[in-house]
């Protein structure tokens, strides 16, 4: 049985799309919701494929918004905790699910349409999702990405936006630090007080450059590997 309220970010399907319930990543992503109603029931806002009786892909993009009732919405089958739950404490042992779970959904939608980031942006919906999640969640997450991709080429990243020259600045961060830190990992580089954190914050607290940020991450996730499942 579903237990509700689901957390923002979670993937779902409708009850209606039965043919929907073998798809591991679901068909919609939940990006409000409203409740409990006196009945116990919630609504959840979506952003859903554009044909309904459709799986969602390039030629039905995830662009349209609408209400479902929590009796009708289902979470996916994947075992991922969603994006963003809401929390006080980001970086709380659930907010380092939620970054990790993010650097999931964004490495596994850009490798989806072979790294064309405006695609991706409109089959995922992920300006959206990415303006939802919570700034610290951001940073995390753009430095998680830059250590994944410290071996990334400049050719490799090239852009013609500034999102370019941000995820080449911050291999270079990554790849310094692995040199300075001989057996450091993803948990250290992340957490560690240094240049990379700070260039981190400064892009994902800016909220007037979320596409700058956003196409950093994907960027950064096209050249690096899905951290392994816990």
């Amino acid at each position: 049985m579903t237990r509700h309220p689901l957390p923002v970010g979670t993937r779902v399907s409708h009850i209606n799309q039965q043919w929907a319930r073998s798809l591991p990543d679901g068909t919609a992503t939940v990006i409000d919701r409203k409740g409990p109603w006196p009945d116990g029931s919630w609504e959840y806002q979506v952003r859903a494929a554009c044909d309904f009786s459709r799986q969602p892909g390039p030629d039905n993009p995830e662009s349209r918004t609408t209400w479902w009732p929590s009796w009708a919405t289902t979470p996916s089958l994947t075992k991922e905790e969603p994006v963003n739950n809401n929390t006080s404490n980001s970086e709380s042992e659930d907010g380092e699910q939620e970054i990790v779970s993010l650097h999931r959904l964004l490495a596994r939608a850009i490798a989806a349409v072979d790294n064309n980031v405006e695609e991706a942006f409109v089959v995922f919906g992920l300006p959206s999702l990415w303006s939802l999640t919570s700034p610290e969640v951001r940073r995390q997450a753009l430095l998680l990405a830059a250590w994944e991709a410290r071996s990334a080429t400049a050719a490799e990243l090239e852009s013609p936006t500034s999102a370019g020259q941000y995820a080449w600045a911050f291999t270079q961060y990554a790849s310094s630090w692995a040199e300075q830190h001989p057996g450091g990992d993803a948990e250290g580089f992340c957490a560690g007080p240094h240049s990379a954190r700070h260039a981190a914050s400064s892009l994902a607290f800016d909220r007037d450059d979320l596409l700058v940020s956003l196409e950093t991450a994907l960027l950064l996730c096209s050249r690096a590997e899905a951290p392994e499942e816990s």
